[in-house]
């Protein structure tokens, strides 16, 4: 017993009289934990991380938000950031025309089983965006919940032109039955939209 204390005091005798930097895989270890043959990762005196791989990094001094992550400027300044918003991928591309104002042409009608454009049921998915192509000089084009109301705006970009293009991200809570629409001539120039 006397053996294992004497060894003790002299082990942290030695730890003491080195500065107390704990080294793994070094013998110089340059901060108060360092990894590596030459220190490659270091934690300092405040429990920072402060190099990662023998690059410096200076962390923020406070906890980011929800959604957030830490951007790099390059010279290892580290900062919370919100993250970006990309835009999701265009996953289809209708061409819309109007008929006259009897019914709304889109795309083309070998497009569809019935064989027929005019009008047509569409099926689109929750998180994917699709674009309409709208070419209908004095026809509005409205994506909606009911024919005639208010166009529907969560994730629609452009609702209500004439020519352009009106993007749809669908919402993952976006109601299971939507419809499109002219605005001027919505008792003929309408169909549904079903949202799986």
């Amino acid at each position: 017993m006397k053996k294992i204390t004497i060894n003790l005091l002299i082990a942290f005798s030695i730890i003491h009289s080195y500065g107390q930097n704990v080294g793994i895989g070094t013998d110089n270890p340059l901060e108060k934990l360092s990894v590596g043959s030459t220190s490659q990762f270091r934690i300092n005196a405040n429990g920072n991380i402060i190099r990662i791989n023998n690059v410096p990094y200076f962390f923020p001094s406070v906890q980011g938000g929800a959604n957030q992550l830490l951007l790099n400027d390059g010279s290892g300044n580290l900062s919370w950031s919100n993250a970006p918003s990309t835009p999701k991928p265009v996953v289809r591309q209708f061409a819309v025309i109007n008929n006259g104002f009897t019914s709304w042409f889109i795309d083309q009608p070998a497009d569809y089983n019935s064989g027929s454009n005019s009008n047509p049921g569409l099926v689109l998915y929750r998180g994917l965006t699709y674009q309409f192509v709208i070419n209908s000089p004095g026809h509005p084009f409205f994506i909606a919940l009911t024919v005639g109301g208010p166009g529907y705006s969560v994730g629609v970009t452009n609702n209500g032109i004439t020519s352009g293009v009106v993007s749809f991200t669908v919402p993952m809570d976006a109601p299971d039955n939507m419809v499109y629409y002219c605005s001027i001539h919505s008792f003929s120039m309408n169909g549904v939209i079903t949202i799986r």
